[in-house]
């Protein structure tokens, strides 16, 4: 047996040998670990063989391994960890997220930021204009916690970092923004205010135009204000950046420029005692009268209705060819005379007539009627001017005074002419009435009795211009306007028991014999009248006249005033 084995001796010998050998010619590599963390601890791990060098790491404990592993793949939130101030330590997601819902609703509450403009100032709250928030953010922030395998040591420091002194993901909580610039708009629309124009005023008192102060407008800066607010916090206040329009129109535009662009001057001293009161009540009403530019005066806005109650009297009127007494006679005057006054101060006429009869206090083409009464027909200018103006009447009981003062005609020409004349009209045709004159019976009127309810005239058509001067010297001529002035038969009221005999004065149509007959024949020495009068006893059926007041506060049918 012995014998057996004796081969293995030497075997044994040479293993013993080359230990020994390893044991003079390495270092010895001391391993051990860490008491409190389980981290290998290595000394001498470089052994050395010629050149060579040899790295030796020893793997951790399986025990350090799973508490390592447990903390950077939890599911929860770490302790110590809190979302815009609320605890979320060992929350979920979803939990977290619950939690701190309220605290952003409290936020949104008391997201209030006070905005002033002058002495105005609004709150824009979180309550009332839509929010946005990184909820998400510091959700995903403070879930990302120590995820990162940083050796065991390490992670376990920043665990015990977190839960001794805590570490806060704060919410910012801030409008959205196009609900905010919406917000914005709507404040600055309601209390920006539009630049005002330097204008004028008449003081009826000391009888002088006063002058009014322009004011700039003030609106605010929309986009600046917007950026504030993005970046403000609950509880700032801010002053809203303005921003000043001047006016088009300052005061020294038109301080000390103004003159009478046009004035016309009509009598009435002879008139009656309401008509004279007619025309200075309305001319009151017209007085001090301020047009801006592109502005529209109109007679009947400006006088009213024409009625007692509006404290108007019964005047002479124009209808239908007779005078007729009615509210707020002569009306027409305060129209004609403004509109001669309107024409030479160089504004655009919008709506003029003339009368149905000639006028006797302008020249025949130059009239604008409107009714006493009704106020169907309208006289209407516009202020075609730079700047505005103001119209000044007078009435003194003898003369009618319209005035139209504003900037020189020529700054609104630009230099092309200073002044506006009207040349006499001309007329172009003649209109003969188209029937004969009529006599109606009434029945109730003495034996002999006739009187002339219609003129028995002739009409004409009047042309009339306007002319443009520069220093005196007429630059160009345009047309003004047509006047076509109605021809009217003759109406007379008879007694029953007289027979009318023709009218010796010769028709409008007819004022020569013609010439084929100039002598009557001898068998008949008086000529037959063109229109032979009715026969007595065939009166018309309604033979009694209308009456020559209206009923009170009745507006009639119209009339000229």
């Amino acid at each position: 047996m012995k014998k057996r084995y004796l081969w293995l001796l030497p075997l044994v010998a040479l293993l013993l040998v080359f230990c020994l050998a390893c044991g003079e010619s390495h270092n010895q590599t001391n391993v051990d670990y860490n008491p409190r963390t389980g981290e290998q601890i290595v000394a001498n791990e470089t052994a050395h063989s010629g050149s060579d060098e040899i790295s030796i790491v020893t793997p951790e404990p399986d025990l350090y391994r799973e508490e390592l592993n447990a903390i950077l793949k939890r599911t929860t939130m770490l302790e110590g960890v809190t979302i815009n101030g609320v605890s979320v330590s060992g929350m979920t997601m979803d939990e977290a997220r619950a939690a701190v819902l309220p605290s952003i609703e409290q936020a949104k509450k008391d997201l209030q930021i006070q905005v002033s403009f002058g002495d105005v100032s609004e709150t824009f709250s979180g309550e009332s204009i839509a929010t946005v928030d990184n909820l998400d953010e510091a959700l995903n922030g403070a879930f990302a916690l120590v995820r990162e395998d940083t050796g065991y040591e390490a992670v376990s420091a920043e665990v015990e970092r977190i839960k001794t002194s805590g570490q806060d993901f704060p919410v910012l909580l801030t409008f959205e923004e196009e609900a905010l610039r919406n917000a914005v708009n709507a404040f600055a629309e309601a209390n920006s205010t539009n630049p005002v124009n330097a204008t004028v005023a008449f003081n009826k008192d000391e009888n002088k135009i006063d002058f009014i102060p322009d004011i700039p407008g003030r609106s605010i800066d929309c986009e600046s204000l917007l950026t504030s607010l993005l970046t403000a916090k609950a509880g700032d206040s801010i002053a809203a950046p303005t921003e000043e329009t001047p006016a088009e129109i300052k005061l020294e535009d038109i301080q000390d420029k103004y003159v009478i662009r046009g004035t016309k001057t009509t009598k009435y001293g002879s008139s009656i005692k309401n008509r004279k009161y007619n025309i200075k009540y309305g001319a009151g009403k017209i007085s001090g009268t301020v047009l801006h530019p592109g502005e529209v005066f109109s007679a009947n806005g400006t006088l009213g209705v024409r009625n007692k109650s509006n404290g108007w009297k019964v005047a002479t009127a124009y209808e239908a060819g007779a005078h007729v007494k009615q509210y707020g006679g002569g009306v027409c005057q305060l129209s004609s005379t403004l509109y001669n006054a309107a024409v030479m101060a160089d504004m655009k006429i919008v709506e003029r007539r003339n009368h149905s009869m000639y006028v006797d206090y302008v020249s025949k083409g130059l009239d604008a009627t409107i009714n006493s009464t009704g106020n169907i027909i309208d006289f209407k200018f516009e202020n075609s001017s730079k700047s505005d103006i103001i119209i000044i009447a007078r009435a003194d009981g003898k003369e009618l005074t319209m005035e139209i003062w504003g900037i020189p005609i020529i700054e609104d020409s630009n230099g092309e002419y200073d002044e506006i004349r009207i040349p006499k009209p001309v007329k172009t045709k003649t209109l003969k009435p188209s029937g004969a004159v009529e006599y109606i019976v009434d029945e109730t009127k003495p034996a002999g009795y006739k009187k002339e309810e219609v003129k028995n005239r002739n009409g004409a058509v009047y042309e009339s211009k306007k002319e443009y001067y520069l220093n005196g010297v007429l630059v160009k001529t345009e047309k003004l306007d047509t006047s076509t002035y109605k021809a009217f038969a003759g109406v007379y009221i008879v007694g029953p028991d007289a027979t009318p005999k023709p009218d010796k004065t010769p028709k409008p149509d007819d004022p020569t014999p013609k010439p084929d007959d100039p002598t009557p024949k001898p068998d008949d020495p008086t000529p037959k009248p063109d229109d032979p009068t009715p026969k007595p006893d065939t009166p018309k059926p309604d033979p009694t006249p209308k009456p020559d007041t209206p009923k009170p506060d009745d507006p009639g049918d119209g009339g000229e005033g």
